[in-house]
């Protein structure tokens, strides 16, 4: 019994998003609820009413006095060439790649195109992808905060491609992209 609605339920559930995005293209639908769903954009809406619930815990920090100096990561590369959909970036020896901000881990596993990858939804909607990773230190779906590490660097280069809002950056900005603080963006 139990396999008969879980069949139902998703056979429902296909005829209801197909449907919904049937009736946005007829222009019934005035939200634009496929592109709400395509960019990621329901994954943080849905953390922050998760987070919401469970309570802010930033709350819970205490403030403290200080000169901290915005460290940027990836701005210190030796080169950077178009790859793909994005780049591939040397640098003269292995790092961390860290955290830009607060978001959600949506991808972690191999690809033709970029090898052991990471991708990672931010909170201001930017989906970065890094890739030719050496280790991944997060599991898909986990939250991470700025600075929290989400893999290692194996060799001296990585492929990196920004997403924002649905759409991929051209290769040519994202020099800039990533020499800026993550809240510059």
């Amino acid at each position: 019994m139990k396999w008969k609605t879980k069949w139902m339920t998703a056979i429902i559930l296909t005829i209801g998003v197909i449907g919904v995005a049937k009736l946005e293209e007829a222009g019934l639908v005035k939200k634009p609820v496929t592109q709400y769903v395509t960019t990621g954009k329901d994954f943080i809406v849905l953390k922050k009413w998760v987070a919401s619930l469970i309570g802010d815990e930033k709350k819970d920090t205490i403030a403290v006095t200080g000169v901290q100096a915005d460290e940027v990561p990836f701005a210190s590369y030796e080169s950077m060439q178009p790859y793909e959909d994005g780049v591939i970036v040397s640098y003269k020896q292995p790092m961390t790649v860290q955290a830009r901000g607060d978001g959600l881990v949506v991808f972690t596993g191999s690809t033709r195109q970029s090898g052991k990858t990471v991708t990672v939804l931010y909170d201001d909607g930017d989906e970065v992808t890094y890739g030719f990773v050496g280790s991944i230190s997060k599991l898909p779906y986990t939250t991470v905060k700025k600075g929290d590490t989400l893999a290692l660097m194996n060799e001296e280069t990585m492929y990196l491609q920004v997403k924002r809002e649905g759409i991929t950056l051209d290769p040519s900005m994202l020099a800039t992209y990533f020499s800026e603080p993550a809240d510059a963006n």
